[in-house]
């Protein structure tokens, strides 16, 4: 199974306690896991692993925030959010 899954992504969970969740993708683990923040209940500092055949694409990159992550520099959680809060997102 291929993983097209990438920093910045904005993703939906499709399974478990979160079903219906919308998260950015902080960090890619490996193929099966990333990990996800939203900037609220789940900070950068604290993000959430969850496998990727629980998740579903929603189309949308925020690649100011994949940029800086990638780059190391400082993200904060109110930008996470925001961006979130922000995306057109048909659940």
């Amino acid at each position: 199974m291929t993983n097209n899954f990438e920093i910045g992504d904005i993703v939906i969970s499709k399974a478990g306690r979160d079903e219906g969740k919308v998260y950015l993708i902080s960090q890619v683990v490996d193929s099966d896991f990333v990990m996800l923040v939203d900037g609220n209940f789940k900070k950068l500092i604290n993000p959430k692993k969850k496998r990727v055949k629980h998740l579903k694409h929603s189309g949308i990159k925020i690649d100011t925030i994949a940029e800086k992550l990638l780059s190391d520099k400082k993200v904060f959680d109110t930008e996470v959010y925001s961006a979130i809060k922000n995306c057109e997102i048909n659940k």
